[in-house]
């Protein structure tokens, strides 16, 4: 495995550097200063004119906006390698997530090729491509979902949309997806009406059951509550699943972005999911915020709409 570069060897010799300079600069102005004063109380004559003073204010600015450069290049150089880092963990994860499904309907269709499985089993071997091309399908509008965010906003045609009915889409798609039946996941509150684009809406909550169902514990529980707040309406959805320690609740929406343990490995994913609800959210004027108690106390995720 290629070493990844560290974070913190570019920070520590920017900040020792910075220091340095810091100190130098400022010990070379005592002498020059104190040196002045000196030569001016034992000869009586001022041993500097005004054009010198000036010329030491000049370079003590340009000394502070080069400093100045210097931390914005060290904070560019980390965000960097934090990129670099991130796409390095999309490419691996791209990478499984195509490489699985890939080689199962490969094996699947060999073994179909080859004329040796009875016709009462051709019904699971179908259902099992089928889902791996579901997997695939779902990696591909993600990817797209995210190039789309990335691009120029485009405008979205706001309607007044039912939470509780899109909701219900977006829980019968995840069910299917993971197994488990609708009626599992337990809906609280009113009949809310949101101003949000319909399928902006439904791919907002897809991701976010689709994260509650992926990280959920060895007994899996998600429920969702609808609570209208002043003129916003809350989408509260709860799971108890592997938690999220304080310092990467906000990192979790940033692109390729995923928690470093390793029952995230474990799961398939891109990193992309929540930077899409996101990004989503925002063209429609609303929020995400994420909660948790620390690792292995659940999560819950609130999206912030306004009401209609």
């Amino acid at each position: 495995m290629t070493k990844r570069p560290s974070q913190a060897l570019p920070i520590i010799w920017g900040s020792i550097l910075l220091a340095s300079c810091l100190a130098l600069v400022t010990l070379w102005n005592i002498v020059i200063v104190t040196d002045y004063f000196r030569f001016k109380q034992l000869s009586g004559q001022p041993s500097f004119g005004a054009a010198r003073w000036w010329i030491l204010a000049i370079g003590c600015v340009l000394f502070v906006a080069i400093m100045a450069g210097l931390v914005v290049f060290v904070v560019m150089l980390v965000r960097q390698i934090r990129t670099n880092q991130a796409q390095q963990n999309f490419i691996d994860a791209v990478t499984h997530e195509l490489k699985t499904p890939l080689t199962s309907l490969k094996l699947h269709l060999q073994t179909l090729q080859m004329g040796r499985v009875p016709l009462a089993k051709h019904g699971a071997f179908h259902d099992t491509m089928l889902q791996d091309v579901a997997r695939l399908d779902m990696l591909v509008d993600h990817v797209l979902d995210a190039a789309r965010s990335e691009g120029r906003r485009r405008d979205v045609l706001l309607v007044p949309v039912s939470v509780l009915a899109s909701m219900k889409e977006a829980i019968a798609v995840v069910a299917g997806r993971y197994g488990f039946d609708p009626a599992d996941v337990n809906v609280e509150g009113p009949a809310c009406v949101v101003i949000a684009e319909p399928h902006a809406l439904n791919l907002v909550l897809v991701n976010l059951l689709d994260n509650a169902a992926k990280y959920a514990g060895p007994s899996p529980r998600i429920w969702v509550e609808i609570v209208p707040v002043a003129k916003m309406v809350e989408i509260r959805i709860h799971d108890n699943g592997i938690g999220i320690a304080s310092g990467q609740l906000r990192r979790i929406f940033q692109r390729f972005y995923r928690v470093g343990n390793e029952i995230t490995r474990l799961r398939q994913g891109t990193g992309l999911g929540l930077y899409i609800v996101r990004e989503t959210l925002s063209r429609m004027r609303g929020k995400v915020e994420a909660r948790s108690e620390g690792e292995s106390r659940g999560s819950t995720f609130i999206v912030r709409l306004p009401g209609g």
